[in-house]
Protein backbone atom coordinates (compact mmCIF):
# COMPACT_ATOMS: atom_id res chain seq x y z
CA UNK A 1 0.00 0.00 0.00
CA UNK A 2 2.93 2.37 0.68
CA UNK A 3 4.03 1.96 -2.92
CA UNK A 4 0.62 3.09 -4.15
CA UNK A 5 0.71 6.12 -1.85
CA UNK A 6 4.13 7.01 -3.27
CA UNK A 7 2.66 6.81 -6.78
CA UNK A 8 -0.18 9.13 -5.82
CA UNK A 9 2.39 11.76 -4.82
CA UNK A 10 3.13 12.13 -8.53
CA UNK A 11 -0.25 13.84 -9.00
CA UNK A 12 0.68 16.72 -6.70
CA UNK A 13 2.18 19.96 -8.02
CA UNK A 14 5.86 20.49 -7.22
CA UNK A 15 6.21 16.85 -6.08
CA UNK A 16 5.30 14.88 -9.21
CA UNK A 17 7.78 12.14 -10.25
CA UNK A 18 10.57 14.17 -8.65
CA UNK A 19 9.20 13.17 -5.25
CA UNK A 20 7.29 9.98 -5.91
CA UNK A 21 10.18 8.02 -7.43
CA UNK A 22 12.63 8.58 -4.55
CA UNK A 23 9.78 7.56 -2.24
CA UNK A 24 9.29 4.37 -4.27
CA UNK A 25 13.02 3.67 -4.14
CA UNK A 26 13.11 4.20 -0.36
CA UNK A 27 10.34 1.65 0.12
CA UNK A 28 11.97 -0.73 -2.40
CA UNK A 29 8.87 -0.81 -4.61
CA UNK A 30 9.04 -2.59 -7.94
CA UNK A 31 9.81 -0.62 -11.08
CA UNK A 32 6.22 -1.12 -12.26
CA UNK A 33 5.25 1.54 -9.72
CA UNK A 34 7.63 3.95 -11.46
CA UNK A 35 5.64 3.43 -14.65
CA UNK A 36 2.43 4.05 -12.72
CA UNK A 37 3.88 7.28 -11.27
CA UNK A 38 4.82 8.42 -14.77
CA UNK A 39 1.32 7.67 -16.08
CA UNK A 40 -0.38 9.45 -13.17
CA UNK A 41 1.79 12.56 -13.42
CA UNK A 42 1.51 12.79 -17.20
CA UNK A 43 -2.28 12.30 -17.12
CA UNK A 44 -2.65 14.95 -14.43
CA UNK A 45 -0.53 17.37 -16.47
CA UNK A 46 -2.75 16.86 -19.50
CA UNK A 47 -5.88 17.37 -17.37
CA UNK A 48 -4.37 20.52 -15.88
CA UNK A 49 -3.82 21.86 -19.40
CA UNK A 50 -7.39 21.03 -20.42
CA UNK A 51 -8.91 22.66 -17.33
CA UNK A 52 -6.33 25.42 -16.70
CA UNK A 53 -8.75 28.30 -17.22
CA UNK A 54 -11.14 26.87 -14.63
CA UNK A 55 -8.27 26.07 -12.24
CA UNK A 56 -6.99 29.66 -12.46
CA UNK A 57 -10.49 31.10 -11.93
CA UNK A 58 -11.02 28.92 -8.85
CA UNK A 59 -7.58 29.85 -7.49
CA UNK A 60 -8.24 33.56 -7.99
CA UNK A 61 -11.63 33.37 -6.24
CA UNK A 62 -10.13 31.36 -3.39
CA UNK A 63 -7.33 33.88 -2.91
CA UNK A 64 -9.71 36.84 -3.08
CA UNK A 65 -11.88 35.31 -0.40
CA UNK A 66 -9.44 33.58 1.95
CA UNK A 67 -5.87 34.71 1.31
CA UNK A 68 -5.09 38.01 -0.38
CA UNK A 69 -1.34 37.25 -0.47
CA UNK A 70 -1.99 34.11 -2.49
CA UNK A 71 -2.92 36.19 -5.53
CA UNK A 72 0.57 37.69 -5.54
CA UNK A 73 2.12 34.24 -5.27
CA UNK A 74 -0.01 32.98 -8.16
CA UNK A 75 1.07 36.00 -10.20
CA UNK A 76 4.72 35.22 -9.48
CA UNK A 77 4.23 31.56 -10.44
CA UNK A 78 2.68 32.59 -13.75
CA UNK A 79 5.46 35.10 -14.44
CA UNK A 80 8.19 32.61 -13.49
CA UNK A 81 6.65 29.96 -15.73
CA UNK A 82 6.50 32.38 -18.66
CA UNK A 83 10.12 33.37 -18.10
CA UNK A 84 11.40 29.84 -17.56
CA UNK A 85 9.67 28.14 -20.47
CA UNK A 86 8.98 31.05 -22.79
CA UNK A 87 12.34 31.33 -24.51
CA UNK A 88 12.75 27.56 -24.84
CA UNK A 89 9.29 27.15 -26.37
CA UNK A 90 9.72 30.12 -28.72
CA UNK A 91 13.07 28.78 -29.90
CA UNK A 92 12.44 25.01 -29.94
CA UNK A 93 8.62 24.70 -29.97
CA UNK A 94 7.15 21.51 -28.57
CA UNK A 95 10.59 20.06 -27.85
CA UNK A 96 11.47 23.21 -25.91
CA UNK A 97 8.53 22.58 -23.61
CA UNK A 98 9.56 18.92 -23.31
CA UNK A 99 13.05 20.04 -22.22
CA UNK A 100 11.53 22.43 -19.68
CA UNK A 101 9.39 19.62 -18.20
CA UNK A 102 12.32 17.17 -18.25
CA UNK A 103 14.54 19.22 -15.96
CA UNK A 104 14.05 17.59 -12.55
CA UNK A 105 13.90 20.79 -10.52
CA UNK A 106 10.99 22.31 -8.60
CA UNK A 107 8.80 24.42 -10.85
CA UNK A 108 9.61 22.60 -14.09
CA UNK A 109 7.29 19.58 -14.05
CA UNK A 110 4.05 18.73 -15.80
CA UNK A 111 1.96 21.22 -13.82
CA UNK A 112 4.26 24.11 -14.78
CA UNK A 113 4.57 22.68 -18.28
CA UNK A 114 0.79 22.64 -18.68
CA UNK A 115 0.59 26.23 -17.45
CA UNK A 116 3.39 27.27 -19.81
CA UNK A 117 1.71 25.53 -22.76
CA UNK A 118 -1.51 27.40 -22.01
CA UNK A 119 0.20 30.77 -21.54
CA UNK A 120 2.24 30.32 -24.72
CA UNK A 121 -0.71 29.14 -26.82
CA UNK A 122 0.35 25.56 -27.59
CA UNK A 123 -2.41 23.28 -28.81
CA UNK A 124 -3.52 20.11 -27.03
CA UNK A 125 -1.63 17.71 -29.33
CA UNK A 126 1.69 19.53 -28.93
CA UNK A 127 1.13 19.82 -25.19
CA UNK A 128 0.46 16.09 -24.83
CA UNK A 129 3.62 15.30 -26.80
CA UNK A 130 5.76 17.73 -24.79
CA UNK A 131 4.43 16.65 -21.39
CA UNK A 132 4.76 12.95 -22.24
CA UNK A 133 8.33 13.19 -23.54
CA UNK A 134 9.50 15.64 -20.88
CA UNK A 135 8.00 13.64 -18.05
CA UNK A 136 9.48 10.41 -19.47
CA UNK A 137 12.94 12.00 -19.36
CA UNK A 138 12.36 13.32 -15.83
CA UNK A 139 11.15 9.86 -14.80
CA UNK A 140 14.27 8.27 -16.27
CA UNK A 141 16.53 10.76 -14.48
CA UNK A 142 14.75 10.30 -11.17
CA UNK A 143 14.84 6.51 -11.58
CA UNK A 144 18.57 6.73 -11.04
CA UNK A 145 17.60 6.84 -7.35
CA UNK A 146 16.98 3.10 -7.69
CA UNK A 147 20.59 2.60 -8.67
CA UNK A 148 21.95 5.01 -6.07
CA UNK A 149 19.69 3.70 -3.31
Amino acid sequence: MRCLYCCLLSALPAIEVRGSIPCLAAFKCSLSYVVLSYLIATSVGILVYIFIEEILKIAEKFFERFWKGGAKILEKIIERTKRGAGEKVKKYGTMGLAIFVAIPLPGTGVWSGALAAYLLGLDLKDTIIALSIGNAIATAIMSLSYIIH
